[in-house]
């Protein structure tokens, strides 16, 4: 079986690198698909809120 992703875990959990591991890490932690997660990190920056709240994850309410 392949161990890609699986072991993987950010350096800082506060930020989303664009490596393919971290990507898919991320896409399964928020339950989003890493192209998605990917182009918010292109506009928006790596910071992890605001990346949800590009993604419409969270936030307020």
């Amino acid at each position: 079986m392949a161990n890609q992703g699986s072991s993987y875990r950010p350096p800082d959990p506060t930020l989303i690198e664009l490596k393919p591991e971290a990507l898919d890490f991320w896409a399964r932690t928020l339950e989003t698909d890493p192209a998605k997660i990917r182009k918010a990190v292109q506009k928006v920056g790596p910071v992890l809120e605001k990346v949800k709240l590009e993604l419409g994850i969270g936030g307020p309410g």
